[in-house]
This record gives C-alpha cells, structure tokens and sequence, in this order.
C-alpha cells in the first residue's frame, strides 16, 4: 500500500492536521492507514530522528512519501530549509516534501480571523480583519499576538478548534497555500506512482 508519513515539530501541528488534512486529500489517502503523522518533542528532536526514520522508509516496499514540516520561528528559512534538504540526502532515498512555517503554526490562524470567530465564538475578529500587522500573518510573531488578543487561546485546543473552520481560499498565509498545495502534489505523485 502506498503510503505517507508526516514529520512534525509538535503536538499542535498534528492535531491540527488530524483534522483538517481529509478536507484536502481524496478518498486513496486515509488517516491512520496509509497516512501517518507523527509528532516530536520539538525542532531538535524532530531533526535528531530525521535520519533513522527516513533510512527505514527508503526500505518500504510501496511507494512512500515523507513530509517534514518545521515553524521558521527566528531562523532564516533558506537556511533552515537548506539544512533539512541536507539532512534528507544523507539519510535515505524516498521522496521528501519539506516544508517550513512561516513564522509558525499559529501564522495559518491569522490567516484567517473569520476561522478564529467561529473557533471562539466570543471573539470580536472583525475588528482586527483591516490592521496592518496582520495583513501579512507571515511576519507576525503570531503565537504572541494571538495570546493578546485572544488570551485564552492554547496551542494543542487552538489547533483542534481552529482546524474545523479555516477556510482554503480565504487564508492570507501564503505558508499555509505552499503547504498544502505541496501536500497535494505529493499525495498525487505518490498515489499515481502506485497506480503505474
């Protein structure tokens, strides 16, 4: 069976992802049967277990894709990213999609403040829709700004309440488009791959 493993930074990404991954992928592609997204204990611990895991996915009998996603955070993203790429090489030789959150998670969630609205629903989003800081969430420090205007937002209950309502054509993260488009692609390549 063809097959995908997702490799994350941490808990709130997966639960995130948990629930909002089948509203992208098509009927092939099924959570906990040939996708699998596993989370760590941070950047170093993700990295730490880059090499072994991608070592036993090259052995895979099916065609496999790997997903790495990361949060920039405060480092350069060519950087990061190249460091990643590096890592991938020395460590095996099935595909890998690696992609870096601009600035993190919670930069998709800015994305969309009518998401954040329907998340919680006593939130006020409309008066935060035409700020300038957040016309590019991007940039922002946005787990920081998130906690001072919604103060009662938690990263792993953020991510299950949020991923239930954001919204694919609405969100102006670009991150969050270069993400998932590249999930999309791969989920396609791999899915035609086993059907050649």
């Amino acid at each position: 069976m063809a097959r995908i493993e997702i490799m994350v930074e941490e808990r709130s990404m997966k639960e995130f992802l948990t629930i909002f991954l089948p509203v992208v992928m098509d009927e092939f592609w099924v959570l906990n049967q040939n996708v699998f997204i596993r989370s760590f204990e941070g950047k170093s611990d993700l990295q730490k277990n880059i090499p072994s895991k991608l070592k036993a996915y090259s052995n895979w009998h099916e065609p496999i894709g790997v997903i790495i996603l990361q949060d920039q955070d405060s480092n350069d993203c060519v950087e990061l990213k190249n460091k990643l790429v590096e890592l991938c090489a020395r460590s095996g030789n099935c595909r890998t999609l690696i992609r870096i959150v601009c600035r993190e998670l919670e930069s998709w969630y800015l994305g969309d403040f009518e998401a954040l609205g329907r998340s919680y629903p006593a939130f006020k989003f409309e008066k935060f829709l035409n700020k300038s800081k957040y016309r590019d969430p991007d940039k922002c420090n946005a787990y920081h700004e998130l906690k001072k205007i919604l103060p009662e937002f938690q990263k792993v209950d953020g991510a299950k309440k949020v991923a239930q309502n954001i919204d694919l054509d609405r969100n102006r993260s670009r991150s969050f488009h270069q993400t998932i488009s590249g999930i999309r692609k791969l989920l396609a390549e791999i899915k035609k791959e086993k059907s050649d």
